[in-house]
């Protein structure tokens, strides 16, 4: 049984004496948890730190503020020319100072979007707060439109937005990952509210700037909705078409060279072996490379049989179990597999984790009004506190303890929970309803 029902003692119980419903055990011990590890984090940095340890034990924000987005100002000057692709040692700075764009086409053009600005980190800080406000805001009124009471409501996502990790890492480097979150959580809000045309579009977009988000669209497979996942196929071809066209020179170059500069990296980045990978990597990829270098086997051979596993693995778990299974354990497979399978996988790609979690949150809160308790769902919820937690709590290498490793564990964990317990109350197949005036996050 999915579900096992518990005895309420009294009928208000869980209410303030407004009538308004507290926050359920599950969240107030995820809260409090995600309060305790945050501050542990800090108590570890700072003892690592006075013990003399290297920047990147204590300070998981050590790396160039903004670094990411500030990698590509000097590329952008040959935007639309071959040289923005090709011919690296022929400008009048060599690289690094000019690196290649690694990112598909679609993210290249947005991200020239950020370069136009007089300022393109003042541009990039103003986007995230007003996605964060926005996504606060709304967990916010879903909070309250079920009954929580309003400060409770204010500081749960308010507090948790502050102290989570991954948040931190992304605004840190300034990725455009900040850009696939905003279209992924989106798109998961309009996938929940039956706005399947809508998500799939906004999914599509998404899998046009980092290819690994079109893994979404395979939600919309069980709803039968074929109009809607080809919509998301051609947002994501007519992404990629305009891209190219508008890169330049022609779309023939700016295709060889996209692909010459991602593939290029990725190659790169799935071959390594070092200390920032075994620290912020948390692909399922980092798991096979270390028991690869504990046998023997060449890394290089394991990059298409990793694929393929992946496949496999992914299918059968969907199309035979996941299929008719709640949309919560639907949307936290499938988002827990596109963040960990990808062989370069790096932290500020957990953001993607909060729109399943906010589900999960809800279902919770849907199990306490009904006095029930839903198998598997507290193990769950309480796995997302170390995932978001910065790698500083888990990065020991004198004892061969590395966070990159961890997080693979603990997103693999996740996603066997998705796949074995059904997150359903009261045997409603949509375990989740997600208000008017909310949002997912």
């Amino acid at each position: 049984m999915a579900i096992k029902a518990r005895e309420r003692s009294e009928p208000e119980n869980g209410t303030t004496a407004g009538g308004r419903m507290r926050l359920p055990q599950l969240l107030q011990s995820f809260w409090a948890w995600s309060g305790v590890v945050f501050g542990l984090t800090l108590a570890v940095a700072w003892v690592e730190y006075r013990a003399g340890y290297t920047a990147v034990n204590y300070n998981p924000l050590g790396d160039p503020l903004f670094g990411d987005l500030m990698e590509y100002p000097g590329t952008y000057q040959w935007l639309h020319t071959a040289a923005f692709f090709f011919n690296l040692s022929a400008r009048p700075v060599p690289y690094p100072l000019y690196s290649p764009v690694a990112y598909p086409p679609f993210a290249a053009m947005v991200m020239a979007g950020l370069y136009s600005a007089a300022s393109p980190v003042l541009r990039y800080l103003e986007i995230t707060a007003v996605w964060l406000a926005a996504a606060i805001w709304g967990v916010r009124r879903a909070l309250v439109r079920v009954g929580i009471n309003g400060v409770t409501a204010t500081l749960f996502p308010l507090t948790m937005a502050a102290i989570s990790f991954p948040i931190a890492r992304l605004v840190h480097e300034g990725n455009v990952e900040l850009a696939l979150w905003i279209l992924t959580a989106t798109g998961a809000w309009a996938y929940l509210k039956d706005y399947d045309d809508a998500a799939a579009v906004l999914w599509g977009l998404a899998a046009a700037m980092k290819l690994y988000p079109v893994i979404l669209l395979i939600l919309l497979l069980p709803r039968r909705r074929w109009r809607a996942f080809a919509l998301g196929v051609a947002a994501f071809v007519g992404a990629t078409a305009l891209a190219l066209w508008w890169l330049g020179p022609t779309m023939g170059v700016a295709w060889r060279g996209s692909l010459q500069n991602v593939f290029g990296y990725q190659g790169l980045r799935a071959s390594e072996w070092s200390l920032r990978e075994l620290a912020a990597n948390h692909s399922a990829f980092t798991l096979v490379k270390l028991a690869a270098m504990m046998t023997g086997v060449p890394l290089a051979r394991l990059t298409l049989p990793y694929y393929g596993f992946g496949a496999v693995a992914m299918g059968a778990a969907f199309f035979g179990r996941l299929w008719k299974m709640p949309v919560a354990n639907q949307l936290l497979a499938v988002t827990a597999f596109m963040v960990m399978f990808p062989p370069v996988a790096y932290f500020h790609t957990l953001v993607h984790m909060y729109a399943p979690l906010v589900v999960l949150l809800f279902v919770a809160i849907r199990a306490e009004r009904a006095g029930v308790q839903v198998r598997g769902l507290k193990l769950t919820v309480l796995l997302f506190v170390p995932l978001f937690a910065a790698w500083t709590l888990f990065l020991f290498p004198r004892v061969y303890v590395f966070d990159g490793l961890v997080q693979a564990a603990l997103l693999a964990a996740i996603f066997g929970c998705a796949v074995m317990f059904p997150f359903v109350v009261d045997g409603a197949k949509k375990s989740v309803h997600v208000p008017e005036t909310g949002g997912v996050g």
